[in-house]
């Protein structure tokens, strides 16, 4: 007997658990989790929003940058260098003296030169005064004059040869180059150092017809950088009405500002001029538009995730954005990332 109510337990158990099993298989066909599996069927897009934006289409030159004030410093005496009195680096005064050169017999001859313009000058000036009360003849006047005005000349010619042995800086600068130490020689018409003032920059390139066509001298101009994340003013200083000898490019020069020193003579740059511009214009992302049966269009979602193809005319493209002029409002929402893969009507998971 009680091995009966045992079994009859045990197939009671039995059953119970059956019909367990049936209720969650029957719940699951009857679509108690089938949302989360129908929406891992659904294409998996990114949206954003149509909006009103300026939009402009640059075309690029590109050219390397430079000093807009450089200075190469070629000694007019020749000799050892004595005396070096900057670096490489430094930034000079104009009329820092850069280094010496031995003075040698220059020195006692402007020394000379110096004694016999004094003798020279009194003898002058004693002259005038006689020769105004009638104590000295015209000739011996005269005399005096020209032998004054040829020493005056003497010596000024000597101190100029003699500040040759000292090169200086004829503009305000940072040293560039210095190709001269103590000991060694300088010749006379070798550079032997270079300023370069690197406050205001410049860039000379070629623009083609078409680009040249935009400028004019005094237009801004974007002008990027390498190694720097943002965009540098420069404006056009000079611009060629002909093309260079042999070519058919314009020769065109930009100015920067480098009052802060961000930027350094010698960088490559990229000088960006706006072929088209529109202002205040629907946009949305470059990735939005795509073909669709050989039409152009964006796929518009609604708030149920419903897509619809939306044949539109667009405008400017920049890379980045693009001009939008018929075929969707502002506040559309529309497919950035995914459109490729979704049909006109389809269903769509939208995602972050």
């Amino acid at each position: 007997m009680k091995k009966s109510k045992t079994k009859i337990v045990i197939i009671l158990i039995a059953v119970l658990l059956g019909v367990l099993c049936i209720y969650r298989i029957g719940s699951f066909a009857a679509g108690k989790i089938s949302p989360d599996k129908e929406d891992e069927k659904l294409t998996s897009v990114k949206t954003a929003t149509v909006e009103y934006a300026d939009i402009g289409k640059a075309t690029p030159m590109s050219g390397r940058i430079t000093a807009a004030k450089e200075a190469a410093i070629i000694p007019m005496a020749s000799g050892q260098v004595t005396r070096v009195n900057v670096k490489v680096g430094d930034y000079v005064k104009a009329g820092t003296v850069l280094f010496e050169i031995d003075k040698g017999t220059v020195a006692g001859t402007v020394s000379q030169a110096k004694a016999a313009y004094d003798l020279a000058r009194n003898t002058y000036n004693n002259m005038e005064k006689l020769y105004a009360e009638g104590a000295v003849s015209k000739q011996d006047y005269d005399s005096a004059r020209v032998s004054y005005i040829s020493a005056r000349e003497s010596y000024n010619l000597a101190s100029e040869q003699y500040s040759n042995f000292s090169p200086a800086s004829p503009i305000d600068g940072y040293v560039t180059s210095l190709n001269v130490s103590v000991g060694n020689m300088a010749a006379a018409g070798n550079m032997a150092a270079s300023v370069a003032n690197t406050d205001e920059l410049e860039i000379s390139t070629t623009a083609s017809e078409y680009i040249a066509g935009l400028l004019s001298v005094g237009d801004s101009v974007e002008v990027y950088v390498d190694g720097k994340d943002k965009a540098y003013t420069g404006v056009v200083d000079t611009l060629s009405p002909a093309p260079a000898y042999g070519t058919f490019t314009y020769p065109v020069t930009i100015k920067l500002d480098n009052s802060a020193g961000e930027l350094m003579s010698g960088q490559f740059a990229e000088i960006r001029v706006n072929a088209e511009e529109s202002k205040n214009v629907l946009c949305v992302p470059s990735d939005a538009v795509v073909m669709k049966n050989g039409v152009t269009v964006l796929v518009k979602v609604d708030e149920e995730g419903n897509a619809t193809y939306c044949p539109v005319e667009q405008g400017i493209d920049n890379g980045e954005i693009v001009e939008i002029k018929s075929g969707v409002k502002e506040g559309d929402r529309i497919i950035i990332s995914g459109q490729s893969f979704v049909e006109d009507g389809e269903r769509v998971k939208v995602v972050e």
